[in-house]
């Protein structure tokens, strides 16, 4: 395999890379492994998290794991952003569970002089101490709180803690700590206050609110309009509506848009295909979203010249014909995603296939366009999908099926797992 193909392989996540090395040379691809240790080749890190144990694989099957250990540890007092921190951390805490006592000393140095606050961080000190590991980095935390008033810390390191210690355990250690420790009474108040406005955000019910009440809140960023939208009566709707067509203004524009993401719009659409000629950006996206919940034979034809022109706006193409089919149209969207190159736009066509082919099925066409974008997908968690949809249509290969066990992504390897048939697929 030649490097090229390596590297993007690794930068996939495919497991095809650790079973490569199994039986070939791994040090043509030194400097790939290490940059993909030190550095989190995740398409979107936010779902699809660290690849550690992915990289761990990739370590082992190198012949010269202590290598990428010594690289991992010496690497954790430097400046990284936060995927990549906390993919080394974690890889750092596999290793000082092992036994690596340098590893252990370097995660709590690096912690202490970074001062490091992410919950996901964090947690790799509960996971590898326990309670210890809470109170050490409950202190360090309550300690940057103290000097920092304008910082906010939220409950999901706590409700980590709780699944890893027990609930119990949790607030018995931090309410006697409290009593002599001020960095962590700081840290407990600042959680509370975060917990208070949650709570006061969630008592608002968008029930009942006609357009009147909620017109003042147009423009703002409050998640009682999104959940208004999807209740609000059409008399209500066809209010806000008229007033979109009146407004200049883009953020106020987005906030109408986002109200017909779940209903339909309710008057003449052609502001709408106004807003997709706008320059590329969130109101005409949204704008391409709104139109894809409608029928109408113009949405066909943006659908085509979208692709057609090249449009950056392409991505949403499939997603305009679902609601505006015609026989034949399998063909077409499979030549679109065959003739695709640009990764983030094959991202947005497998995600639309789902629902595409669930409105206008074909299993033929759906399962080689399946084995394609299994491998193209940028997406480790979209490919996920892939492989669940593969293996319910009877799709997916030996070979795909032998590589997803050493997938980046933990879950892929959960569905080719015999416990999958068992349990069925984990929560997502």
């Amino acid at each position: 395999m030649n490097v090229k193909e390596f590297e993007r392989i690794v930068t996939l996540g495919l497991g095809r890379a650790v079973v490569y090395l199994r039986d070939h040379d791994a040090r043509p691809y030194r400097g790939i492994i290490l940059d993909a240790c030190l550095h989190n080749k995740a398409h979107d890190a936010q779902v699809e998290g660290s690849r550690a144990e992915y990289m761990l694989e990739l370590m082992r099957e190198s012949g010269d794991r202590a290598y990428y250990s010594d690289a991992v540890i010496a690497s954790l007092g430097e400046d990284a952003g936060d995927w990549d921190d906390l993919q080394r951390f974690r890889i750092a805490r596999f290793l000082a569970q092992e036994g690596s006592q340098s590893a252990r000393d370097a995660m709590h140095a690096a912690f202490q002089t970074k001062r490091i606050s992410t919950s996901d961080i964090a947690s790799e000190f509960i996971e590898l101490d326990g309670i210890p590991g809470l109170l050490f980095v409950v202190g360090e935390i309550g300690e940057q709180l103290a000097r920092d008033s304008d910082q906010w810390e939220d409950d999901f390191l706590l409700s980590g803690a709780g699944d890893i210690c027990g609930t119990e355990k949790v607030e018995s250690a931090l309410k006697n700590a409290a009593k002599t420790d001020k960095r962590i009474r700081a840290y407990l108040n600042a959680v509370e206050e975060n917990r208070v406005l949650r709570a006061r955000d969630k008592s608002s019910d968008p029930k009942g609110l006609t357009y009147s009440d909620v017109q003042p809140l147009i423009g703002a960023e409050d998640s009682i309009l999104w959940r208004w939208g999807q209740t609000a009566s059409d008399s209500d709707l066809k209010l806000a509506a008229s007033a979109f067509i009146e407004e200049a203004d883009q953020k106020r524009m987005l906030t109408y848009l986002r109200l017909f993401a779940k209903r339909k719009y309710p008057l003449d659409l052609t502001p709408l295909f106004g807003l997709v000629a706008l320059p590329d950006g969130p109101v005409p996206r949204h704008a391409l979203r709104v139109l894809a919940n409608l029928h109408d034979e113009r949405i066909r034809r943006l659908a085509f010249d979208l692709v057609e022109t090249r449009s950056p706006l392409r991505a949403y193409a499939v997603d305009l014909l679902v609601r505006n089919f015609r026989d034949g149209d399998q063909a077409t969207v499979e030549a679109w995603c065959y003739a695709e190159q640009d990764p983030n736009t094959v991202n947005a066509f497998d995600r639309s296939l789902r629902n595409f082919f669930a409105a206008h099925p074909d299993s033929a066409t759906e399962v080689r366009l399946l084995r394609m974008l299994y491998e193209r997908e940028p997406c480790a968690h979209c490919r996920c999908f892939i492989v669940e949809r593969l293996l319910q249509s009877n799709g997916l290969t030996d070979t795909q099926r032998s590589e997803c066990e050493h997938d980046s992504y933990l879950e892929t390897r959960y569905l080719v797992s015999p416990q999958a048939g068992q349990a069925g697929m984990p929560d997502r």
